[in-house]
């Protein structure tokens, strides 16, 4: 009875004219600004600062971001995720794909490039309307796992999923993930009766994690942690790895870019030669560098009130 009244209530709420919610944060930011001045809103100023100390005259996007940017910036950006997810066209109708060869390349293959089609990792961070990015990996394969452990187990969990759901997407909690992995590399048959490696995709954000060990990195010069164990497992036994984001470009209200980055082949770091090698985990390094370039050029879209940021 609980999820039918809240999927009722989303369904409502989602469908709220701009200026209702443009006046909900009008009323209520001031009151969880004035609260949280010790907690979430302090450790953002405490980020940003630090950050710009680090990257002085990296550009005007950060040198002119502040915390009040970055929580107007993460209530839009999850309005549109949501609004998104439930196929709404007022946010649909905004996204764009680019470079979707990249993506298209590892899993079918090319040739010219190199590069032999396997299953793939496609990772990326909370940054944007970050909820759209799965569901939209459903346009290149119809094998896509999902790992999250955001809600819990109660209702709103149930309501999410079945918001987030879609036929060729499956979730995961993190504790599931020996199934992941074998669903991941399930080869599947041909017509001609040999097998070959599934089209599959691991979808996750690697930034933030609860219960898990992750990676040490550092991120604007400061100790931090990116949890990409599992990108790296299976990258070690023969699936590839794209990086991609999601960022709004031309005000909060402009379009909905979907960008695939790069991509790194299946057991990378055995594919670094010593002599090129800076240091004993290339592929952690390489990653934690995009998502440095990611962030300052969209850091108003990262959330930076994570309580696990900037920790090792």
């Amino acid at each position: 009875m609980k999820s039918v009244f809240l999927k009722i209530l989303f369904f409502i709420l989602l469908r709220l004219p701009n200026f209702v919610f443009a006046f909900i944060f009008f009323l209520a930011y001031p009151i969880y600004k004035h609260l949280h001045r010790e907690r979430a809103y302090g450790r953002v100023v405490k980020h940003l600062e630090n950050a710009k100390s680090y990257c002085d005259g990296i550009g005007a996007e950060f040198s002119e971001c502040f915390a009040d940017d970055m929580f107007k910036g993460i209530y839009w950006n999850a309005i549109d995720s949501y609004r998104g997810l439930a196929r709404m066209k007022s946010v649909t109708d905004r996204i764009v794909f680019e470079n979707e060869e990249i993506i298209r390349d590892a899993l079918q293959g090319n040739a010219k490039k190199g590069i032999t089609a396997s299953p793939i990792a496609a990772i990326s961070i909370h940054q944007g309307s970050f909820e759209l990015l799965h569901r939209s990996l459903c346009r290149y394969s119809n094998n896509v796992h999902l790992v999250t452990d955001t809600l819990g187990k109660g209702s709103l969990r149930k309501v999410i999923q079945e918001l987030r759901s879609d036929p060729h997407l499956t979730e995961y909690s993190p504790e599931e993930s020996r199934t992941l992995i074998r669903n991941l590399f399930k080869v599947k048959d041909v017509a001609n009766g040999e097998q070959v490696s599934g089209n599959g995709i691991l979808a996750m954000v690697f930034d933030q994690g609860k219960h898990t060990k992750g990676n040490k990195v550092k991120l604007f010069g400061q100790d931090s942690t990116l949890y990409l164990r599992l990108p790296e497992l299976v990258n070690q036994m023969g699936a590839g790895i794209v990086t991609f984001r999601t960022f709004t470009e031309g005000g909060l209200r402009g379009k909905i870019v979907i960008r695939f980055e790069k991509y790194y082949p299946p057991k990378y770091d055995a594919t670094i030669s010593d002599a090129h090698k800076n240091s004993d985990a290339p592929l952690v390094e390489s990653i934690a560098k995009e998502v440095e370039t990611w962030i300052a050029e969209n850091p108003a879209q990262w959330s930076w009130n994570y309580h696990g940021n900037f920790k090792a």
